[in-house]
């Protein structure tokens, strides 16, 4: 008898854990699904749902941690790379993920990547912003109208945010073809501002820091809709 019951509860193990593994696992597809639809991303993002076991979080519909990440993403027009969040709190009894998703998280920190692109149209014509050395590099030939003259420039990048306010000012600025002293005005010419993209799900700019390919903006968010109606 004891050995019957020893081998009956290695199986009941064995069950809970697998189903335990297969929930966790339908959960992040449907999950990774409707943000795919939600925030047009490229492919299906990688989602992952923390905490030790899914059954406790799933039948009590709060889960502790949802990570989401995505090669890229188009937000309101504006295409994004390299995102990730992490959302924690997470509300979603298992009948809406199921049904009707509705999933509301607490707490939202993530962070995404503008291309250097988003900013090229702020520019004088005939000037953009590339990478040297995985920095950003404000480079072409520029016209210069009051002096008559087109000269070409090249600049290092500083990017600073306020707010959701981002503003480039060149630095360093190297000028050629030009008469001297010039290096102010085409400093004028080339320093702009220009309103953040909207971040997904709704996120407040934090912080931001340039990389290889373009600017990654960090942002929060509180009672944050993941999926449903009112998601970003």
């Amino acid at each position: 008898m004891r050995k019957f019951l020893v081998v009956f509860l290695i199986l009941l193990v064995v069950v809970v854990v697998g189903a335990d593994i297969a929930l966790r696992g339908f959960a992040e597809r449907t999950v990774a699904e409707r943000v795919a639809q939600q925030m047009q991303t490229s492919e299906q993002p990688d989602v992952a749902i923390g905490g030790w076991a899914f059954l406790p979080q799933a039948v009590g519909g709060t889960y502790s941690e949802i990570t989401i990440t995505a090669g890229s993403a188009t937000v309101r027009g504006v295409t994004l790379e390299q995102i990730e969040a992490t959302a924690t709190e997470v509300d979603a009894p298992l009948s809406d993920l199921v049904n009707e998703p509705s999933v509301v998280a607490g707490q939202v920190e993530g962070s995404f990547v503008v291309p250097y692109s988003y900013f090229n149209p702020h520019l004088p014509e005939g000037v953009t912003i590339t990478t040297e050395n995985g920095e950003p590099r404000i480079t072409g030939e520029l016209a210069i109208p009051e002096l008559g003259v087109s000269t070409s420039i090249s600049a290092a990048g500083e990017f600073e945010v306020d707010g959701g306010t981002v503003t480039v000012t060149p630095v360093d600025i190297e000028v050629s073809g030009a008469p001297d002293g010039v290096s102010d005005m085409v400093g004028d010419m080339l320093t702009f501002s220009v309103e953040a993209p909207e971040l997904p799900f709704g996120l407040t700019v934090t912080e931001m820091e340039n990389v290889s390919s373009g600017v990654r903006i960090t942002g929060t968010g509180q009672d944050v809709p993941l999926m449903g109606s009112e998601a970003a």
